[in-house]
């Protein structure tokens, strides 16, 4: 049975769909090209050229084995990736080419819980048609077992059984936005990608890749370059709006959110990978700072500590406190202090001067969150607080240079890693960069690491005869010019 025959049959994935399957033909369209049934008509091939920038003619028989959908939002993606998710783990026949006793995976992977939670909830309702739940054997929290001896497992931005399983199909729901969270295992969607490819050796499973464009870097902006109108390619790129695979979405949708933020829309609703915002910073670089297995220096004479707070309200966003010292122009990073939320702002302060005195430090620079409040919370505690003269985005500017040049030492901090390798640099009006995190992203902890740097780089202190243990007083500790 072909997919599209799955999808028609009102026993198996039609009652998913609706009863009018007229709003998703073009996604049948696009199944056909991956499963490599036939091209019927004009219109099939036009969308074709428009979405896949190649002729039907020059379009493999058997189909892709790799593939990349990217579709504007509400376009339908998460659906579809649920649907072929159902009809590779039950219909496609994987279960013939297992040996005995060997289970076969279908991973569903997604970068964010909340995403993974509602292609979980689709594939569910697919299994709700009486032909399919009686193949469930056993549930879990990822996912079902079913009787042919296929797994499927609905994964969030995890390796977990990724590795050393037989994969038949891998599934990457919002494949651009991996990396956003930088406690994730799975760093970018290349990361993953290389990771999939060798379970899938063995089955010959697709690789399907399902997105909204975002940044111009990673594995899907690669695959557009290399593939899209490409007629020799090997992975099949099919890249258009949202209102091209979802016909039903209303115009005045798409129309509102341009008049409100062009760039941004381009990229939601077009299809198209925004055009300012690229990486700040590579990953290889950073790791190249950080020392391996550091995750702290003891204070030590007769060094002069700094410090950087980053505050919050404590109710969403998590503070942080990094330490340090300088060693001739190397800045190294002593220690690092994460407050996650929710938390008391007051006893995040008393912690944070806890440390402080530890290191000998009796006055902090910060941001500019909530000033006073801070000024006089680390007052209370006995230490002085002063407010950074740059915001965040000028002090990551500050500290590109530092790090391009290898000029700070870093702790191996895999949160601190995974911020500074997921900042953005955006482009705004009149050509002036913001570097901030990626929506949905936290950077608190890069922030102190790049506050610190600033004011070990743009302070000039004056020891003592013999040296000193804590931050010079204030009359000794004076911005350069």
């Amino acid at each position: 049975m072909t997919i599209l025959q799955a999808i028609r049959d009102r026993h198996l994935f039609r009652p998913f769909l609706g009863q009018n399957l007229r709003s998703w033909r073009n996604w049948m369209t696009a199944l056909r090209v991956l499963y490599g049934l036939p091209i019927r008509g004009d219109r099939q091939a036009q969308l074709i050229k428009q979405c896949t920038g190649r002729e039907v003619a020059g379009l493999p028989a058997g189909g892709f084995k790799t593939a990349l959908f990217l579709t504007g939002r509400r376009s339908g993606k998460s659906r579809t990736a649920a649907i072929i998710g159902a009809y590779e783990a039950c219909l496609a026949g994987h279960e013939q080419k297992l040996a005995t006793g060997e289970i076969g995976v279908v991973a569903i992977v997604s970068p964010t819980r909340i995403q993974s939670r509602i292609v979980k909830q689709y594939l569910r309702s697919l299994y709700d048609a009486p032909l399919l739940g009686a193949e469930i054997v056993r549930q879990d929290r990822d996912g079902f077992q079913l009787r042919s001896g296929i797994r499927v497992d609905v994964l969030t931005g995890s390796f977990r059984v990724v590795r050393g399983h037989t994969l038949v199909a891998a599934i990457v729901d919002e494949a651009a936005f991996f990396g956003v969270d930088e406690l994730s295992r799975v760093k970018s969607d290349t990361e993953l990608v290389r990771a999939l490819r060798p379970g899938l050796a063995t089955s010959g499973g697709k690789l399907i890749a399902i997105s909204s464009p975002y940044a111009k870097k990673g594995w899907c902006y690669k695959s557009h370059q290399l593939y899209w109108g490409n007629e020799a390619g090997t992975v099949l790129v099919w890249n258009c709006a949202s209102r091209v695979m979802n016909p039903a979405l209303p115009q005045s949708v798409v129309d509102e959110a341009l008049a409100e933020d062009l760039q941004a829309a381009k990229s939601e609703w077009l299809g198209e990978f925004r055009e300012d915002v690229a990486e700040f910073l590579p990953r290889a670089l950073i790791e190249n700072l950080v020392v391996p297995g550091r995750r702290e220096l003891l204070p030590r004479r007769p060094y002069c500590y700094l410090a950087f707070a980053d505050l919050s309200g404590g109710r969403q966003d998590d503070a942080s406190l990094a330490i340090g010292h300088r060693e001739g122009r190397k800045v190294v990073v002593d220690c690092l202090r994460r407050y996650r939320a929710p938390c008391n702002p007051n006893d995040v302060v008393r912690c944070m001067c806890e440390e402080l005195r530890r290191y000998g430090v009796r006055y902090v620079t910060g941001d500019n969150y909530a000033a006073e409040f801070a000024a006089s919370a680390f007052r209370a505690q006995g230490i002085g607080y002063e407010k950074s003269p740059l915001p965040k985005s000028g002090l990551y500017l500050e500290l590109l240079p530092r790090l391009c040049s290898g000029e700070i030492e870093l702790l191996d901090d895999e949160a601190l890693v995974g911020q500074l390798a997921g900042l953005e640099r955006r482009t705004r009006s009149g050509g002036k960069d913001i570097v901030d995190h990626p929506p949905g992203g936290n950077d608190d902890v890069a922030n102190a690491v790049a506050g610190l740097s600033f004011v070990a780089s743009k302070r000039r202190l004056v020891l003592g005869a013999l040296g000193c243990h804590g931050a010079a007083r204030p009359q000794e500790a004076l911005w350069s010019a």
